[in-house]
């Protein structure tokens, strides 16, 4: 469960920033900003106020805990209407501006999570974070077997509709914004809204990667969401490949598979290289993301090209 879990979690964070920057050509650079945000919404409205205050401070909710599924939901919206918020004054200028506000933003949002305890726990860290059935089914193998199944649900979903809407004439002019946005304006294409709608839409399922993180961890802290994790989704959409959805969830299953394998054989290594797997892991990720950008650009599975119907 240590490698299936967090690659379905990274395959649907990867879905949300290909729609951006592999569908439509936004540089986001304030990923782990709309992943905190969605797992602190998730983790502070599904364990409402129980037990000491003086301990649970920063759990919201009316009392009792607020169904997951209404969690999940304001997760999502609270990002995606932050990401919108965060879009409308930089999409109509240079698309370094974008990257610079998200970038911005994403700094932002660790501090603040991080030092106002009165909101959000801080570095106190916010635990108790339920699990989908928690009343129902015991924890242990079972709510982890329950949980592979929710996530892989909901991946497979996003992965379904992803492909749809590729075909779609929505998809076909968030295309057409990416390679030429000025030739998109020419044949009336309202650009700034397709823009928005995909940026939005994005953040949205980032919010929702931060939500099922929360859930499946049950403790979440500040210093999770740092660039680093925004660097991990280009990572994954540049292997997979970008602007396929299918390549980009292979991408993070990919991904998983080799930081997963590196830890497995740690405790086999003297302890003195072991100290250092970590290091010569992230060295070792530069390298193949170097070589893939040299010569294999488009991913593992190139983006699928439309032919139009005759």
């Amino acid at each position: 469960m240590s490698y299936v879990v967090p690659a379905t979690i990274l395959a649907i964070l990867a879905l949300g920033l290909d729609i951006q920057w592999g569908k439509t050509g936004l540089f986001n650079a304030g990923v782990a900003a709309f992943i905190g945000i969605g797992a602190y919404t998730f983790g502070m409205l599904s364990t409402g106020q129980f037990g000491d205050p003086l301990f649970h401070w920063s759990h919201w909710g009316p009392g009792q805990p607020i169904d997951l599924i209404v969690a999940v939901l304001a997760a999502m919206g609270l990002a995606g209407v932050l990401g919108a918020l965060v879009a409308i004054p930089t999409l109509r200028l240079r698309a370094d501006y974008l990257a610079i506000a998200t970038l911005a933003l994403a700094e932002i949002v660790r501090l603040v999570l991080k030092n106002e305890r009165s909101f959000t726990g801080g570095d106190q860290t916010l635990a108790f974070i339920p699990r989908p059935f928690a009343g129902i089914v015991p924890p242990g193998w079972a709510s982890d077997g329950v949980f592979v199944l929710v996530a892989g649900a909901i991946a497979l979903t996003l992965l379904f509709m992803m492909l749809y809407l590729s075909r779609t004439p929505w998809g076909r002019a968030l295309k057409a914004v990416r390679e030429d946005e000025e030739a998109a304006q020419a044949l009336g294409k309202n650009t700034f809204i397709l823009k928005l709608g995909a940026f939005g839409i994005g953040c949205a399922i980032m919010g929702l990667a931060g939500a099922l993180m929360a859930s499946f961890q049950q403790v979440i802290a500040p210093d999770q969401f740092v660039p680093y994790t925004t660097f991990i989704a280009y990572v994954v959409i540049i292997l997979g490949g970008s602007g396929n959805p299918k390549g980009v969830v292979l991408g993070a299953y990919v991904f998983s598979l080799f930081g997963w394998g590196t830890q497995q054989i740690k405790a086999y290594l003297p302890s003195a290289f072991a100290l250092r797997i970590d290091f010569v892991n992230q060295i070792v990720i530069g390298i193949l993301l170097v070589l893939f950008i040299l010569f294999r650009p488009e991913g593992i599975m190139r983006e699928e090209k439309y032919l139009a119907r005759k």
